[in-house]
């Protein structure tokens, strides 16, 4: 037979652990949300850069190079993007 309070441990224990499981699944419930939402807003831009088409000064000039890895105009000198902050090859 089992003593009240091995009982009572049980329902407590169950509850905390329904408790822990429910905050636990509200949140991730709570970060798919913002992912969307995050997601949403990137498409957006995206959208509107390719609307606005490409940014002014990115012509190519005697002492520029494009960078490797967003493919904008960048000064000679210098050892990163200024756009997407990539490592230039010096």
């Amino acid at each position: 037979m089992i003593s009240i309070f091995g009982v009572l441990f049980m329902v407590v224990f169950v509850v905390m652990f329904l408790g822990v499981f429910l905050m636990i699944f509200t949140q991730f419930w709570r970060m798919r949300g913002m992912t969307n939402k995050v997601f949403t807003l990137a498409e957006q831009e995206m959208e509107r850069k390719l609307r606005e088409g490409p940014a002014k000064g990115t012509e190519a000039t005697p002492n520029s190079a494009a960078c490797t890895h967003c493919g904008s105009r960048v000064p000679a000198q210098v050892a990163q993007c200024p756009n997407c902050g990539a490592g230039l090859q010096v």
